[in-house]
Order: structure tokens, then sequence, then C-alpha cells
């Protein structure tokens, strides 16, 4: 078993985190955001998923969601569900998922479908994954991708922070970029943990930090940051390392572009999917 070790170092205060480590501010441009510390930002799709032997329909997981606005409503929700539900997960699913989890990319989906706008078509499953329902939400395509998922077996891509299935698709990429250990890091910066490549291995449990999910990898010359409601991850690259490796190779996604913001998934025009 392959262990990360923790830092010798504290991770940056709140107040003190250089922007090279920051996830941009809501709908603030991503290359301009990163503008002096990183030349490229790669929009990286959180994958579908299938586990083996398992379905949402009889294997739930992932967060709950519900009206609840209140202690008390909260509360009454938690008594409701009462003790063990029928479809409640086996004990140590999130190993399950990264060690036989198959992902599956958007645009199959998308092929699968019919759907030919792919700007569309994410951000639909973006609002789908996150539970909004805006005046514009293209209902009938939310039914088709539901019903896509439950026929085929397939788990929603994961949100908020780095997905279990992402974990080996990692491994390739960062060797190819020469890279032997990265630093895992919480939404806040606050705690890090310095971490070897080969964690991320298949066969391997899923890196964690001790109090808290991981919402960010860095390496020098990269970070990899995810945030809350959100279905994608923004790798931000100098040139130097986007020469080394291009992450098309290794990681659905697409290139921001000048005017790319943090809503990735919420702009005004069409993504250039990479293959």
């Amino acid at each position: 078993m392959i262990e990360a070790r923790r830092s010798g170092r504290k991770g940056p205060s709140l107040t003190d985190t250089p922007r090279r480590l920051e996830h941009p501010n809501m709908n603030a441009q991503l290359l301009h955001w990163w503008m002096r510390d990183y030349d490229h930002v790669f929009v990286v799709l959180n994958p579908f998923f299938r586990v083996p032997g398992f379905t949402p329909e009889t294997t739930a997981w992932g967060p709950l969601r519900s009206e609840a606005t209140t202690p008390q409503e909260l509360e009454a929700l938690l008594e409701s569900l009462g003790g063990p539900q029928p479809d409640q997960a086996p004990e140590a699913f999130d190993e399950i998922i990264k060690t036989t989890g198959q992902p599956v990319r958007w645009d199959m989906i998308a092929q699968a479908l019919g759907v030919s706008d792919f700007r569309h078509f994410a951000r639909t499953v973006w609002l789908w994954v996150i539970g909004a329902e805006p005046p514009d939400l293209d209902a009938t395509l939310v039914s088709r991708i539901a019903r896509h998922c439950r026929n085929e077996g397939l788990y929603k891509p994961e949100e908020d922070w780095l997905p279990l299935v992402l974990e080996p698709m990692l491994v390739p990429y960062l060797e190819a970029l020469g890279l032997d250990e990265v630093t895992l890091w919480d939404e806040t910066r606050t705690s890090s943990l310095d971490c070897p490549v080969e964690a991320f291995h298949r066969d391997e449990a899923p890196v964690a930090l001790m109090d808290a999910p991981i919402s960010a990898i860095s390496a020098p010359g990269l970070l990899l940051s995810w945030s809350q409601d959100q279905v994608t991850g923004l790798l931000a690259l100098t040139e130097e390392m986007r020469q080394k490796a291009d992450p098309a190779r290794f990681l659905e996604g697409f290139w921001a572009g000048a005017g790319t913001s943090s809503l990735v998934l919420d702009q005004p025009r069409t993504p250039a999917l990479l293959h």
C-alpha cells in the first residue's frame, strides 16, 4: 500500500493563498485570473461511470438533495430516512468505484442521444447533476439523459471535488509530465498533503486528506482545481507543461478561450471539445 505523507509546512491561510493555488472567483475569466502563473487552462469533464455489479437504481451513491431549509426540516428528513435504506451503498463503495469503476465520456452519451449541440448538452448535464432548475432548463433533454443513464446503469458525474473514477485516469497524464509526486489541497487551501503519483493507481485506496475532501492537485507549473456545484476540473498549465504532454490525450475536455469564465458550462459560445 502506498501512503501519502503530510507536508512539513502548513497550508497558506485564507488571506495569503497565492493566486497560483486559488480557484477562480465566480465568473472570473480563467486566463486572466491565472495570467501571472499559467498560460493555458484545460477544462476537465468529470466522467460518467459504471460500477460492475452495481447500478444507481440498486445502489444509490452521491449527495442527497432536499428542499429542507431549517434545522427542524433537516431533522425531520433524517428521521424519515430511518435506518439503512434498501439501495444504500455498501461499505467501502468509494474504494469499489476507484478500483472497478469504468469512465464513460460525455461525448459518447451525447452521440448516443443524437445531440449535436455539445454546449447545450454539457450545460444540461451540469444543471441536472447539481439539481438546478432555471427557467430555460431543457427538461426534455434532462429526461432523456436520465433515462439513458438508467438503461445503461450509469452513475452521474461526481461534483464538487476530485472524482474517484478520475484518479486512475490521472496516472498516465502525470507520468507523461514526468511527475513522481503532487500536492493535494482542501477547498480553502489550508490543509495539504504530498502524495506520490503511484497512489492514484487503480489498485490503491482512494487518495484522501485527513479532514477534508480533495479540491485541488498541484505541482510546479500545474494546478487542477474543483469547486462546489461544478462537474468540471480546471487544469491550469504553464506553456512548458503543455508542451510536455497534451491533457486531451488522457482526459475528456476542452481548452478555455479568452472569454471563458469559471462557470465553464454556462458560456455563450460552444466549447471546442477535443477528442
